[in-house]
């Protein structure tokens, strides 16, 4: 069975679903451990179809009842591989399958982080139904809607404040949603950022505010008018 076990997860690695149907069908554990370092050795086969994006893989080991949840030695489990790198597919299958969503990778970050920094609109609001803490923050203090706002995803900003995101929060070095939204130049969600409230006023460690940051972004003249209008002085 060991040897069975040691094909399947050969298989998996290389995406050779064709090869990962017959191995189960003759009965490969869907459950099996295996990987050349410490951590990969102590992933599942689940975990590497999923950190690999293989969606038709995720379904057959589900079709043999692999686990969800279980944990590598890194404490990521297959929902968190897939939410990391983005494979939405594969992260809606897991969430039927009542995959825990509490779960904090090295950098104290939730699924709904990864998922808000990916700009999946739809899947944030999913999660944040199923109970994940909107205001949440990682081990530097950013939040899922500093995070959705660093990466210029107006959508998503405008979900997580309509959930419940707190607009003013300060990470560890004092940025802002707002002060990182201009920053990028990202005029869009600096709009929606003021209309809800976001305060223009806080500087960061290295005396940043939202203004000069604007005005260092590659829309500088429209972030920094935007601030302005919105009574942002120097």
């Amino acid at each position: 069975m060991s040897s069975l076990n040691n094909e399947l997860i050969r298989a998996i690695v290389k995406g050779d679903a064709t090869t990962v149907e017959a191995l189960l069908a003759q009965g490969a554990d869907a459950n099996t451990t295996g990987g050349v370092t410490p951590v990969g050795a102590s992933n599942t086969a689940l975990m590497w179809a999923a950190a690999d994006g293989y969606l038709t893989i995720v379904k057959l080991l589900l079709a043999r009842d692999a686990d969800v949840n279980v944990k590598n030695m890194a404490n990521y489990t297959a929902l968190m591989y897939a939410a990391e790198s983005n494979y939405r597919n594969i992260v809606s299958i897991l969430l039927d399958r009542n995959a825990t969503i509490h779960d904090r990778n090295h950098y104290g970050e939730t699924v709904l982080m990864s998922i808000s920094r990916h700009g999946e609109t739809d899947i944030v609001q999913r999660l944040v139904a199923m109970g994940a803490e909107v205001n949440a923050t990682n081990k530097i203090g950013n939040t899922a809607l500093y995070l959705a706002a660093e990466n210029s995803h107006p959508y998503t900003v405008k979900a997580l404040i309509n959930l419940g995101g707190e607009v003013n929060t300060e990470n560890l070095g004092g940025w802002t949603p707002l002060m990182m939204a201009s920053a990028r130049g990202d005029l869009e969600t600096m709009t929606i950022l003021l209309e809800h409230g976001a305060d223009f006023r806080p500087q960061n460690r290295w005396g940043g505010t939202a203004l000069s940051e604007a005005r260092n972004s590659f829309r500088s003249y429209e972030a920094a008018e935007l601030l302005i209008k919105a009574g942002a002085t120097e």
